[in-house]
């Protein structure tokens, strides 16, 4: 197998799933119900163990679905950027194209034994990344572009059953004033919320993130920041975030009974199941790979710092037959060490 039949494989295959003998026995002795809960927290894809309330929350949302005979509902909350650091910013690369494949073989049993079906969003946070992080909106504009075309590819392939698609959450507000009455409450609290030493552990794991993060010249020019005030900005991320968090129509999106949050690490009431079998990277801050072993390949996805630490190895650039989008005529294929 060659890095081009390998990439071929994950776009036209992904979503496909045969109901092997011991899923048609799981099927008739369990249940409907109780075979996608057992495919949905499988280890094969799950990083982490999952508590009461999310189990809780994924059993209701099956429920919900089947009782209405509606495709069970998948959502995917991300930054909706390319982290400026990569070389491929602002638009996607590999990391993206092997998450989707790794998410959509993830629900694809769903859809062999349900015929509803089912409907998987990449829910967009890019309306606050310009504030937060100094990123250009042309540059999110970008990145949401290809990703949608990029989805568009896979959706080629898809199921009629099947759907992924991407929703920026600044859509979902018809008045942006509606939008920024609601961010500025919530930033208010979160000010209040930080300023106790009682969160001053959680504050300071955030600030390293939104130090990473901003791009001192990007939307504005901000090098000539005195270090006072980056530092102001640096501390403002953590509050940016908890209120964008909060904002009504983001929340309604993303949460309520008919839906199953999937993200890469461990969060509330979702499934965490990492980016690839193999990483748990996020793939908008990360740079997609592989590794080559034998007659294989594995994809990975690499901060900036494990790039940097991987060039170290010994890589082959392959050329790809992939039209349409940047940063993709191009595959770094690692030997495995």
């Amino acid at each position: 197998m060659t890095a081009q039949d390998y990439i071929a494989s994950e776009l036209a295959d992904c979503s496909r799933y045969a109901l092997s003998e011991a899923d048609e026995q799981l099927l008739k002795s369990a249940g409907l119900e109780e075979f996608i809960y057992a495919k949905l927290t499988s280890k094969r894809f799950r990083k982490w163990a999952i508590d009461e309330d999310s189990e809780k929350q994924v059993r209701g949302a099956i429920k919900f679905a089947i009782d209405r005979g509606q495709p069970v509902q998948f959502r995917y909350p991300f930054g909706g950027y390319k982290l400026w650091r990569l070389p491929t910013s602002p638009e996607v690369d590999w990391a993206e194209l092997f998450s989707i494949a790794y998410h959509a073989k993830h629900i694809a049993p769903v859809a062999a034994a349900y015929q509803p079906g089912v409907e998987f969003i990449f829910s967009s946070d890019d309306i606050i990344v310009e504030r937060m992080d100094n990123v250009p909106v042309a540059d999110t504009d970008a990145y949401f572009n290809s990703f949608k075309q990029l989805l568009g590819m896979f959706g080629e392939h898809f199921p009629d059953n099947f759907r992924m698609d991407i929703k920026r959450v600044g859509d979902l507000y018809e008045n942006k004033d509606d939008f920024e009455r609601e961010l500025a409450a919530n930033i208010e609290n979160a000010k209040q919320f930080y300023a106790d030493s009682a969160h001053a552990e959680q504050k300071q794991k955030m600030l390293k993130t939104s130090e990473l993060n901003i791009t001192w010249q990007g939307a504005k020019d901000l090098t000539n920041f005195s270090p006072a005030e980056k530092q102001a900005m640096i501390e403002m991320g953590p509050v940016y975030h908890d209120a964008y968090g909060g904002v009504s129509k983001r929340r309604e999106f993303l949460r309520g009974e008919d839906k199953i949050v999937v993200f890469t690490t461990k969060v509330s009431k979702a499934i965490a199941v990492g980016t690839t079998r193999s990483t748990i990277t996020k793939f908008w801050t990360g740079f997609g790979v592989l590794e080559a072993a034998e007659d294989d390949f594995t994809p990975k996805i690499l901060s900036p710092d494990q790039l940097e630490a991987w060039n170290t190895r010994e890589f082959d650039e392959v050329q790809m037959e992939f039209a349409g989008l940047n940063n993709f005529d191009r595959l770094r294929v690692y030997k495995k060490s």
